[in-house]
């Protein structure tokens, strides 16, 4: 698969059984908190940059922009911008270097698990191209995690690198793809905001991204729009 280039032009909570996500237990890698975090660390993590609401590490990692109708969205432009979305993201990795020809490795992973998820979502075989090329991003070494006993702390070893990173993405694409949770993935119903989602609701009947965005939104419009037909079937005097 080809990476995509973005042009340059002027222009509730996480309930992941697999997925690898700040503050929460999981099975795949666990959950990375560094025993010392770095100012810039901490600076990323409270960033309103990037959007981290998905529930899972891979479909966060695909609400950075893309192609077609996602450039409006997109986020990575240099190499820098990846690194800080790394810093920014639940791996918590700062001060990581990324090169050109990883932003390049990131874009063709990124377009690889949106269309594998939305293949998931509609029911619809999974895209051979893109399932390679996550496999292939996968295959390198990801991440290592440590452990600290006492303190039940889990970091990343000192070896950090931006390849093992996009590793440690795709392997959880595959966990996700591949476990009960890739039923549960569902897109917002928003027509304009396209972001993707983990329903870990009782019922499984969750439609928006996030009630802050995009389900008080609704709400707002639909309040209005009968506040509206009230007002019109009101009869008025001369």
């Amino acid at each position: 698969m080809q990476p995509y280039p973005p042009s340059t032009g002027d222009s509730t909570y996480n309930t992941s059984i697999t997925g690898v996500y700040i503050l929460v237990p999981t099975g795949y890698t666990g959950v990375m908190r560094t025993l010392k975090r770095t100012a810039s660390t901490k600076h990323a993590s409270r960033s309103d940059r990037f959007l981290f609401i998905s529930g899972r590490l891979c479909l966060d990692f695909v609400h950075t922009g893309g192609a077609d109708e996602r450039q409006r969205f997109e986020e990575w432009y240099t190499p820098r911008d990846l690194a800080e979305w790394l810093a920014a993201s639940s791996l918590q990795i700062a001060g990581i270097e990324v090169s050109a020809d990883d932003l390049d490795v990131a874009y063709a992973l990124r377009e690889a698990i949106w269309h594998t998820a939305l293949a998931c979502i509609h029911h619809d075989p999974l895209p051979p191209t893109a399932i390679e090329c996550i496999n292939q991003v996968a295959r390198g070494p990801d991440l290592a995690p440590q452990f600290v006993g006492e303190h039940a702390y889990t970091f990343w070893t000192p070896s950090l690198t931006a390849p093992a990173a996009l590793s440690t993405v795709a392997r959880d694409a595959i966990a996700l793809f591949t476990g009960e949770q890739a039923r549960l993935i569902r897109q917002c119903a928003n027509p304009r905001c396209l972001l993707l989602f983990v329903d870990a609701s009782r019922p499984g009947k969750r439609r928006w991204c996030s009630m802050d965005r995009c389900g008080n939104r609704a709400k707002t419009a639909t309040y209005r729009q009968h506040h509206h037909s009230r007002n019109a079937q009101v009869p008025h005097g001369d």
